[in-house]
C-alpha cells in the first residue's frame, strides 16, 4: 500500500496515534513523578472494562432508560450515540479505580501489589463483560488487540477536543501540578491549593485515559503513559525538557509504529508500543556509559 492510499483510507488512525503520541506521554510525566506509573497499566484496562460492561448492558439500558430514542440495532450502528455511551462507561470505570486506589492508597500496603491486582480483576472483568454481549466480544477484542484502524471522524474529534482541553490545562498550570507531583509538603508550605491540584491531575488522566482507550485502546495506552517518560529521563535537565522530550518521543514511538504497521500489515497498537519501547534503547545506553564513566 503507498503512503497515499494509507493517509486516504487511514488518515483519522494516524492523526490519533500521533495526537495520542504528543498528549498522553505528558500526563505519564505527572505518573512518574509521583512514583505512581503503575497506574497506566491498571487505568486504561479499567476503561476497556468500562466499554465492555457498556456493551454487556446495553440492551436493559435501551429498554429502561432510552439511548436518543434508537433500538439495540440502530444504537449498535449509530457511531455517535454509541460513542457517546461507550465513553460514559468508559469514564465511570476509570474514575471508579482511580477513587479507590486513592482510598487504598491511604492505608499501609504495597501500592504495586493493590494496582496489579486491580488491573488482573479488571482484565478478567473485560473478558466476562465481553462473553455477554457477541458484538461487544468482537469490538473489544479489536480494541485489546491495538486494531484501531477503524477510528471515526466523531472518535478523533472526541479524542482531540479532551486531550487538547486537558493539555492546554496542563500548561497553565505546569509548574503548580509539578510542584504538587514532585514535593507535596513544599506545596502546602508555599501556600499551594494542593488537593484542588491533586483533584484536577486525577480529572485530566481519567479523561484522557478514558477517551483514549475508547478510540486508540487499551494497549497503545498503556505504551504511550510509561514508555515516553523512560526514554526521556535520562536526558532531561530540567522539568520543561522531560516534559518535552516526552512527547518527543511519544510522537516518535508513535511515527516508528505507523510506518512497522503499513510496512509489514501489523496491528497499529502494538507497533506504536515496540515502537515507544526502541525509543528507551538510547536511554539506556547513555545511563549505563554515565554510569561507568
Amino acid at each position: 500500500m503507498s503512503w497515499s492510499l494509507a493517509f486516504e483510507l487511514f488518515g483519522l488512525s494516524i492523526a490519533a496515534a500521533l495526537i495520542a503520541g504528543w498528549v498522553v506521554p505528558h500526563m505519564g510525566c505527572y505518573l512518574f513523578l509521583r512514583r505512581t506509573s503503575f497506574y497506566g497499566l491498571a487505568l486504561p484496562q479499567l476503561a476497556a472494562c468500562g466499554v465492555a460492561c457498556g456493551f454487556a448492558v446495553m440492551p436493559w439500558w435501551i429498554h429502561h432508560v432510552g439511548l436518543a430514542d434508537l433500538d439495540l440495532s440502530t444504537a449498535m450502528e449509530d457511531t455517535h450515540a454509541a460513542m457517546n455511551y461507550h465513553l460514559g462507561w468508559a469514564s465511570l470505570f476509570t474514575f471508579g479505580g482511580l477513587g479507590i486506589l486513592v482510598v487504598l492508597g491511604r492505608h499501609r500496603g504495597s501500592e504495586v501489589a493493590r494496582v496489579a491486582g486491580l488491573f488482573v480483576l479488571a482484565s478478567a472483568a473485560t473478558v466476562l463483560f465481553a462473553h455477554l454481549s457477541p458484538t461487544g466480544e468482537i469490538f473489544v477484542s479489536e480494541l485489546l488487540r491495538g486494531e484501531i484502524l477503524s477510528v471515526g471522524r466523531h472518535e478523533l474529534e472526541t479524542l482531540g477536543v479532551v486531550l487538547g482541553l486537558a493539555y492546554l490545562l496542563l500548561l497553565w498550570l505546569q509548574n503548580d501540578l509539578l510542584l504538587v507531583s514532585y514535593d507535596r509538603e513544599s506545596a502546602q508550605v508555599a501556600g499551594k491549593r494542593v488537593l484542588a491540584l491533586e483533584t484536577l491531575l486525577a480529572i485530566l488522566i481519567g479523561a484522557t485515559v478514558a477517551a483514549g482507550t475508547m478510540t486508540v485502546g487499551p494497549v497503545v495506552l498503556f505504551g504511550l503513559l510509561v514508555l515516553p517518560p523512560i526514554a526521556a529521563r535520562p536526558f532531561a535537565r530540567s522539568m520543561n525538557q522531560f516534559l518535552l522530550l516526552s512527547g518527543g518521543m511519544g510522537l516518535l514511538g508513535s511515527s516508528l509504529g505507523l510506518l512497522a504497521s503499513f510496512g509489514w500489515d501489523l496491528p497499529l497498537g502494538p507497533c506504536v508500543v515496540l515502537g515507544c519501547g526502541v525509543c528507551t534503547a538510547p536511554g539506556w545506553i547513555v545511563a549505563r556509559i554515565w554510569r561507568e564513566a
